[in-house]
């Protein structure tokens, strides 16, 4: 008989949030700077190599050089911090169709500099993309499971209240949410499938997926034995980069495991052969 559990979202989330971060454009108006999200990532790692995973029109949207901003969940959200990196540091690879749509594909990596990699090490985690190579094939960590989304919202960006004179503070907010997978298929040899992010009367969904590209796609083992349930272990298994609106809610185009593990992590591989022998 099935049986539903409950367990409480931040169990949940935490074990995500290590490598989720957002990406904001930083802009000056009238000599007064502002921060615009421009898409989510995941970071990981290939060898010795960390960088963002994430969809290849974010990466186009962002500028070759200057500074940009990093968003990052893990933490109390009480904690105000100006993380950037500088994009002549760092490097862009892409795997791109010649127009924008839902067929892609649209993969993208972003190789960090070794000076910013230090602050990232200290403020979460990277997955290691070649240690779970093999993901699809093994055996897994228990039969129960649900899919998640997470990704930044730019619908929900909001202004905060300055707390020191001539501050500007901007509040960015990044959607979990589990759903369902469908519509699996190949499209030019890359795997790809569809994600509804689930309806619940106690909670709004987004109006708009905008920004959520370039975010990730979890699948979440979970452990129903006994009296505590928890998780078991977490899978990346995927990565939106379009959104539908559908009758019954949006639907968001994502790249599977194998563009991810295969199309992609082959070119990163084939880029910095030397560096990314050891997983």
């Amino acid at each position: 008989m099935p049986r539903t559990v409950i367990i409480p979202t931040a169990g949940v989330t935490d074990a995500m949030a290590v490598y989720s971060i957002g990406f904001a454009k930083l802009e000056t108006h009238d000599r007064v700077e502002d921060a615009v999200g421009a898409g989510s990532g995941t970071l990981v790692s290939v060898g010795k190599v960390r960088g963002i995973l994430t969809a290849a029109h974010v990466l186009a949207n962002l500028p070759e050089q200057g500074e940009v901003g990093i968003v990052e969940y893990r933490g109390q959200s009480t904690h105000y911090r100006k993380r950037t990196i500088e994009m002549a540091n760092a490097t862009k690879m892409v795997l791109r169709g010649n127009a924008f749509g839902p067929d892609g594909p649209d993969l993208g990596f972003l190789r960090l500099a070794t000076d910013t990699v230090g602050w990232f090490d200290a403020i979460g985690s990277f997955y290691n993309l070649l240690k779970h190579r093999s993901d699809a094939s093994e055996a897994v960590p228990a039969p129960d499971f649900t899919d998640a989304v997470v990704g930044m919202i730019d619908e929900r960006t909001k202004d905060l209240p300055a707390e020191r004179p001539r501050e500007r503070r901007k509040g960015f907010e990044a959607l979990f949410s589990n759903g369902t997978v469908s519509g699996e298929r190949r499209v030019g040899g890359f795997d790809l499938f569809d994600f509804m992010p689930t309806d619940y009367p106690d909670f709004t969904l987004p109006g708009n997926y905008g920004g959520t590209s370039g975010g990730a796609v979890w699948r979440i083992y979970l452990k129903t034995d006994g009296d505590k349930p928890g998780i078991a272990g977490v899978r990346l298994w995927g990565m939106p980069y379009y959104q539908t609106k559908k009758e019954g809610g949006h639907v968001l185009t994502c790249h599977g495991m194998g563009g991810i593990y295969g199309a992609l992590l082959d070119a990163v591989v084939a880029s910095w052969p030397e560096e990314t022998a050891a997983g």
